[in-house]
């Protein structure tokens, strides 16, 4: 991930936040312990690694993924743990010490919990992407109100969980089961979900209108989604060819992906990796 160190603090709101982001830093394989008392609010995502935080006469274990907190005044000392070739990813953020009173009213820290383990490290590491990002613009000015709710969104994504929806029963169930055949089979350009309704006993006309039950989307649309969510993620997270990439979600057309991509996204695939690549340290 290439992330600069960025102070924002110089830069005016239009949008003002309750929550102004100070400085947004990146430090990668960090192996090196931090020992002072803060004047300002931090937040430390520790995306890889291990150690401990010491404060308060406690000591606390750091595991990633989790986020360490530093409220102005309190002496602490962290880092990872000193075996050999320990360190940690650590993704840090900065604001003013008066913002502590915001962050207690929006329930986004809890001061006696300086750790907390992060819920969803794909939540997490898509907002991280995004602030990478934004932190590379050629005009800070024009894009600092943004950062300020990326890191707002970074800390939230850090409290909550996934959804986990109960298993479902009957007529629901086999739409479930549908469900996650398609996914596996998105790679197949030939492919549409009706073929699997006379495996589960349904007319075709009986699977769509099961599914229109359970489901948001009409299955093609929901095949289509799926196949764009799949393009979206190999475009961020690899570095395969476009053409490849078409092949992977589906698409025998490397043009008509290209059309169907810039629909749906608002940009061409290059562009799209471009614009959110998920650049390695």
């Amino acid at each position: 991930m290439d992330f600069p160190t960025k102070h924002w603090t110089a830069f005016a709101r239009r949008h003002p936040s309750a929550f102004p982001v100070v400085n947004t830093k990146y430090i990668a394989n960090k192996d090196h312990w931090v020992r002072t008392a803060f004047a300002t609010c931090n937040f430390s995502f520790v995306l890889r690694g291990q150690g401990e935080l010491h404060r308060l006469g406690e000591i606390c274990p750091v595991i990633a993924p989790c986020v360490i907190t530093q409220w102005p005044g309190e002496y602490v000392e962290y880092g990872p743990l000193r075996s050999p070739a320990g360190t940690w990813d650590e993704l840090y953020i900065t604001y003013a010490a008066e913002t502590k009173s915001h962050f207690e009213a929006a329930q986004l820290i809890e001061v006696n919990r300086p750790v907390w383990p992060i819920r969803d490290l794909a939540a997490v590491r898509m907002q991280a992407a995004a602030l990478s990002q934004l932190a590379q613009a050629d005009e800070p000015e024009s894009v600092v109100d943004r950062v300020d709710r990326t890191c707002e969104r970074l800390i939230l994504e850090s409290w909550l969980a996934p959804i986990r929806r109960p298993a479902p029963k009957g007529e629901a169930a086999t739409v479930q089961a549908i469900m996650d055949e398609i996914r596996a089979r998105i790679a197949e350009p030939a492919f549409r979900p009706e073929a699997l309704a006379a495996r589960h006993g349904w007319s075709v006309s009986t699977f769509r209108r099961r599914w229109d039950e359970v489901m948001p989307e009409s299955p093609s649309r929901t095949l289509q989604g799926l196949r764009m969510q799949a393009a979206c993620r190999l475009l961020v997270e690899s570095t395969l060819p476009v053409h490849e990439i078409a092949t992977q979600a589906g698409y025998s057309d490397e043009f008509y992906f290209s059309r169907r991509f810039r629909i749906e996204q608002g940009m061409p695939p290059r562009e799209y990796r471009r614009a959110y690549l998920l650049r390695r340290a």
